[in-house]
């Protein structure tokens, strides 16, 4: 009795599926890891496998790279193939990174490297990635930062330093990232803000200062930031900011200056002016002194409650003085842009269309939330999930009930070879022969 036809044809997809898994590789060819899974794009997946080290033979095409929670410790010099884009670091052990781990990954956009048993970076670390766009440093232990750390990394967009251990920042550190647009240090223990702290900024959309100690900052610590439109600074230890210092700000939307111990005398009423002419969505501002006007907003007071006030004296001039990078280059003109490789790999609008982050899971902070928003670690779903060109569908694969296997786009060790035999060719064939 001869099979049916449709039996025989499930059959045979069936053992083509087996075949093409366990194919042996040709000599030379490259090959998955042990235990990690790969996919087409060049995707290596090796999260939460207890590494101790990065697996020795990575696919030297591999564009991105998930080596998430595990057990790595440090990081050494010609770990990483050229064609990385994304690296994935986050949630290991690593308590070092060898100088020149990164130098020659001139393809490298994203990178995710939030580790808490790190607690200092050489000076080089992030030299000549000139691509990068996202850069992820967040919950170390990082008590300072290189003052050349940041340098000649014209393409960042993104960049997170939060819930870190840093005491200061010094003047110039951000000069030559010119096209970054968020700048995340929440959850340090920053007492300052010195004159030229932000110097070179002038793309910046949003920044967050708050849960931090700052008790102090520079009248023109923000004069470089025109298009800044968010501001946290909550959770401080800030009696005073003279209004001058938010003046500079013409393009601000959303202010938080709640839980500071803020003194209403005197000493506010530049602050309390400029809320009067500023057109903005804030937090409240509560008086902590003096006695009799603790608790009442700084921004509801009148021009009566600062009638013993002696005149106040004009402002010193604002200090001239160009974002030049202090490394060379001139700033870019206009919003951050994404170059259009990025914009292929994350699936973005066509060329002209706003930049968007390659890390949108991070992105979109609620501006009406005052309280201090937590950043959880990003998984490989959300990484899929914001992958949205022609090759990232072949990852999500076929949903109907019609689909195989072979439509998750994912291969176990091994990989597909170039020609099948030709008898596998005659088992897909039609029924009839």
């Amino acid at each position: 009795m001869l099979p049916r036809p449709g039996r025989l044809l499930h059959g045979s997809v069936t053992l083509l599926f087996c075949l093409l898994c366990c194919w042996p590789s040709p000599r030379g060819a490259p090959t998955c890891p042990m235990l990690c899974t790969c996919y087409f794009p060049p995707t290596v997946s090796c999260q939460a496998n207890n590494f101790s080290s990065v697996p020795r033979v990575l696919p030297p095409n591999a564009q991105r790279l998930f080596l998430q929670n595990n057990l790595i410790g440090a990081l050494r010099a010609g770990t990483f193939g050229p064609s990385t884009v994304t690296l994935w670091l986050y949630s290991n052990n690593i308590s070092s990174i060898q100088p020149g781990t990164f130098r020659h990954l001139p393809a490298l956009e994203e990178l995710a490297g939030d580790n808490r048993h790190l607690r200092s970076l050489d000076p080089d670390t992030f030299r000549g990635l000139e691509r990068l766009q996202s850069l992820h440093l967040y919950r170390c232990q990082l008590s300072s930062l290189p003052s050349t750390l940041f340098r000649s990394l014209f393409s960042l967009q993104y960049l997170y330093l939060q819930e870190n251990n840093l005491l200061y920042l010094q003047d110039d550190l951000f000069v030559d990232l010119a096209n970054l647009s968020h700048l995340f240090l929440h959850g340090n223990k920053i007492r300052v803000l010195s004159e030229h702290v932000f110097r070179g900024l002038g793309g910046l959309d949003r920044l967050l200062l708050h849960v931090n100690r700052l008790h102090s900052v520079h009248r023109w610590a923000f004069r470089d930031l025109a298009k800044l439109t968010i501001l946290y600074l909550f959770n401080n230890s800030l009696a005073t900011l003279p209004g001058e210092t938010l003046a500079e700000l013409p393009s601000l939307e959303f202010l938080r200056l709640n839980n500071n111990p803020w003194a209403c005398d005197c000493r506010a009423r530049s602050l309390w002016a400029w809320f009067q002419r500023a057109r903005v969505s804030s937090s409240d501002v509560a008086c902590a002194t003096p006695p009799e006007r603790q608790g009442r907003d700084l921004r509801h007071l009148s021009q009566a409650d600062f009638r013993d006030c002696a005149p106040a004296n004009h402002a010193p001039a604002r200090p001239a003085g160009g974002t030049k990078p202090k490394w060379g280059g001139e700033p870019e003109a206009g919003r951050p842009h994404s170059n259009s490789s990025s914009n292929h790999l994350y699936g973005l609008g066509e060329a002209g269309a706003p930049p968007a982050d390659p890390s949108s899971f991070y992105r979109d902070l609620p501006a009406s939330d005052i309280r201090s928003p937590k950043y959880d670690s990003p998984t490989e779903v959300d990484y899929w999930a914001g992958y949205g060109s022609e090759e990232g569908r072949l990852k999500e694969g076929c949903t109907g009930p019609g689909c195989s296997p072979l439509d998750s786009g994912a291969c176990r060790p091994g990989i597909l070879p170039a020609a099948l035999p030709p008898l596998l060719l005659l088992l897909l064939g039609p029924p009839g022969l």
